[in-house]
């Protein structure tokens, strides 16, 4: 009697975990993107700002607060959109987690490369409302 041999064992699937894997990075690579927006958002609504300062202080002509409030909209607008954008990325890969995300594929840096993003864009917003120059 010839004993058939027996299939080996099959390792666990991997495709569910390395497909995690492909989404977190995605997800990473979206709050990276979406900070780059912020950013150049940042930074054109405090150059916008601080060129008209700079006009006002050069001149003698009142010239008009548009420009400032522009500055002001734009640097909100930035903050506003690198919250969402930190609160998305969070809920994403919380729920990664819950599905199984391995834990040796999450990283720290895009949320804390954001989150110090986002004290320089209060830090400008807080100077260019106390008028600040630079």
């Amino acid at each position: 009697m010839t004993k058939e041999a027996e299939p080996a064992p099959t390792p666990r699937d991997l495709r569910l975990p390395a497909a995690l894997v492909r989404t977190a990075l995605s997800a990473e690579q979206t709050l990276m993107s979406w900070v780059r927006t912020s950013l150049s958002l940042f930074t054109f609504g405090f150059s916008i700002a601080q060129f008209f300062q700079y006009l006002a202080g050069q001149t003698e002509a009142g010239l008009s607060e548009n420009p400032r409030r522009l500055g002001i909209a734009l640097i909100l607008l930035g903050i506003l959109t690198l919250i969402l954008a930190i609160f998305e990325h969070v809920r994403t890969i919380r729920r990664l987690k819950e599905e199984g995300l391995p834990p040796d594929s999450r990283s720290p840096l895009p949320i804390g490369s954001a989150a110090a993003l986002l004290v320089i864009g209060i830090t400008a917003l807080v100077s260019v409302f106390l008028g600040w120059q630079l």
